[in-house]
């Protein structure tokens, strides 16, 4: 028992020196169970429950993390509007139109919203608590992550389950990473990505360029932090 609570206070050190969380901010509880460390709380940002998720998995003698940590949502939502706002999302976007599409409603009911031969993937999207879970099966890695950014970008979402596989099976890198930042960079109405430089080294992200106004400094790095494997992002974005 002693040896458990010396590991979780070494992950709430390590939470005091990674600026990316704020401990006397963000509600996170550390807890040991099974050889590994859960996480569960409520915090500010997604920048927050990304890094928290990775500066745990790094602390010594941490063999695995359990990320139940929610982001505080933007937006009070129930769980049918924020499937119904996420699936017409997919519904609508290009990139998705040769993929199945069904949903979960609150009643555990199971709604058909465009029904196809399944060879190009599909998409089973189901909300509770203001969790979203995507199941189901896709053909890259990048459309998996942008699935998942989609889902975050609900106003109501506090946290993303991702499940979906990919079908067949593609390896990770950096330029697979980049890919997915620049979709989520372009779908997102609010930031002019045009004159921005993007680089991934392992999981780290380098953002430069010019933005035209201070507010798509703070947006574009969001985006990034939205894409699942980003670990850290330094933002040297600057206005004109």
């Amino acid at each position: 028992m002693a040896q458990n609570d010396t590991l979780i206070k070494a992950v709430y050190a390590a939470f005091e020196l990674d600026p990316q969380v704020n401990p006397h901010r963000d509600r996170i509880a550390v807890q040991y169970h099974a050889g590994g460390i859960v996480l569960t709380g409520e915090v500010a940002e997604i920048s927050a429950k990304r890094r928290a998720y990775y500066t745990a998995l790094e602390v010594p003698g941490v063999s695995s993390v359990d990320d139940r940590l929610r982001v505080k949502p933007a937006q009070a939502m129930g769980d049918d509007e924020i499937l119904a706002h996420l699936t017409k999302m997919l519904y609508e976007d290009l990139a998705f139109k040769h993929y199945g599409l069904s949903a979960i409603n609150h009643k555990g009911e199971r709604q058909i919203l465009r029904q196809l031969d399944g060879q190009a993937g599909s998409f089973l999207v189901h909300v509770e608590d203001g969790t979203v879970t995507l199941s189901g099966q896709v053909k890259s890695l990048c459309d998996r992550r942008l699935a998942e950014v989609m889902a975050w970008w609900v106003p109501g979402s506090g946290n993303v389950v991702n499940q979906l596989k990919v079908t067949p099976p593609e390896e990770d890198n950096d330029d697979q990473l980049k890919e997915a930042i620049l979709l989520a960079l372009d779908l997102d109405p609010f930031v002019d990505y045009q004159q921005l430089a993007i680089q991934c080294r392992a999981g780290s992200v380098l953002l430069e360029g010019v933005v035209p106004v201070a507010e798509q400094v703070r947006l574009a790095e969001h985006d990034c932090w939205y894409v699942e494997g980003v670990k850290k992002v330094e933002n040297r974005l600057r206005l004109p």
